[in-house]
């Protein structure tokens, strides 16, 4: 059950935030356990319990299972034998609460889907509320702060499996500034392609009707040719591409949308570009194109790689014979990412020749293009300014961080000061040695 509709995501939390509710507060302090954990118990309570359902129906559910669930089972069973009896007791009423009241089960169930959609981040201080109170507090603020682009977010949760699949290579040029270019919506992406065709001197000719396109192939015909009319207007009179009028019209186009290149971009900056020079603006429009087409690029393979089902016996094998390292990497994520990431893993090295070929020859056709109209002088200066943003830079960050936060990731940023760099100190102020 997923909590995309909003009146069933209100009347959800409703219930789970009735303070006069016992079962419902009970629900809440045992998701501070995390909820798959409370998911992984009921299966496991349920085949001990000969009045809920027999312990052959439970194996069976079990078997079912796919080798990442299983696995992510076994874990979570293993984190319920390292509880105190407290906890493990608080687990046990939470079990016959759900069996007693259906409504409470699905509750605990779309919370359990919801969490999914939260950062590694957001889970950690759920995780950590030692109150019913706090924990509320912190849903609601996450749900008031969550974007709507949530599905789209998590399309893009397996980015760098499907990127090494697609022999897409995000440390060297052309494509060194994807990894910090924010997503487009495909509404606005789709905008700003059909700008772009109406700006073009002659009609595209597409490979086969525009109808039957998917919009990955419609931008990257219209990109050509653009691309080829930009060859001709430069060989006539050295002109860039995009013209001005078709940057402005992205421009106002990507204000509208409150479209923002890099993430946690002040709205105001981005209002101001209007006034930033032509080169400028120019450079920030062709990386948009270039971030949206190499979105709908992966967004392709995925399709396509959907539709491949590797037996569950293989996927086992291979689960089996990798390291402990990466095991225990695969298992910190939900059953459902977990079972995704190991099939695309698996995939790398196992995928039909002749499939790798055709993902393989359209991704290099993309990288080409793109090396077409973002210039190399574009790339060299994409960070000019006092903002640090580059990659070096981001780098630099992720050392500063350390490893303290959940899972061993990277902690939190370094505080910024107003008006200067993390760690720089604020204007008039000495050194300490002065």
């Amino acid at each position: 059950m997923k909590l995309h509709n909003s009146q069933n995501a209100n009347q959800n939390d409703a219930k789970v935030a009735d303070g006069h509710s016992r079962l419902s507060s009970l629900a809440l302090r045992a998701a501070g356990l995390a909820c798959g954990l409370v998911v992984c118990v009921m299966v496991l309570l349920g085949a001990a319990d000969p009045e809920n359902e027999s312990e052959q129906e439970n194996r069976k559910k079990i078997e079912a299972m796919s080798p990442a669930e299983r696995a992510q089972l076994k874990r979570n069973y293993e984190k319920f034998q390292k509880l105190t009896p407290e906890e493990q007791q608080r687990l046990r009423k939470l079990h016959e609460a759900t069996r007693s009241q259906p409504e409470l089960n699905r509750v605990m169930h779309a919370y359990d889907e919801w969490v999914k959609t939260l950062s590694p981040w957001e889970q950690e201080d759920l995780r950590k509320a030692e109150t019913t109170r706090e924990r509320m507090a912190l849903i609601r603020k996450f749900r008031s702060e969550q974007p709507e682009s949530t599905d789209r977010r998590r399309s893009g949760r397996n980015f760098f499996e499907l990127a090494k699949i697609m022999d897409l290579d995000f440390r060297k040029p052309p494509l060194g500034f994807i990894i910090w270019a924010q997503s487009p919506t495909p509404e606005t992406y789709h905008d700003a392609i059909s700008i772009v065709e109406r700006s073009l001197p002659a009609p595209v000719k597409y490979p086969k009707p525009k109808s039957e396109l998917s919009e990955f192939e419609r931008s990257l015909a219209v990109l050509q040719s653009a691309v080829r009319a930009k060859r001709r207007d430069e060989d006539r009179n050295g002109s860039a591409w995009p013209t001005p009028e078709t940057v402005d019209q992205i421009f106002a186009l990507l204000d509208e949308k409150k479209y923002q290149l890099r993430e946690n971009e002040d709205s105001r900056v981005f209002r101001g570009k209007g006034r930033l020079q032509g080169d400028r603006k120019r450079m920030i429009v062709t990386f948009f194109l270039a971030k949206g087409l190499v979105n709908q690029l992966v967004m392709s393979v995925k399709q396509e790689l959907d539709g491949i089902h590797p037996p569950e016996d293989k996927l086992q094998q291979f689960f089996e014979s990798l390291d402990t390292k990466s095991k225990d990497q695969l298992m910190r994520y939900p059953p459902d990412e977990m079972q995704e990431k190991l099939k695309y893993r698996y995939l790398q090295t196992q995928l039909p020749e002749q499939v790798r070929q055709s993902i393989q020859q359209r991704s290099h056709e993309v990288q080409r293009l793109i090396s077409d109209f973002v210039s190399e002088s574009d790339l060299n200066n994409q960070f000019d300014g006092s903002r640090r943003g580059g990659l070096k830079e981001r780098m630099q960050d992720l050392k500063d961080r350390g490893s303290n936060g959940p899972g061993g990731r990277p902690g939190n940023r370094l505080p910024r000061r107003p008006n200067a760099e993390p760690g720089q100190r604020p204007r008039g102020q000495a050194p300490p040695d002065a």
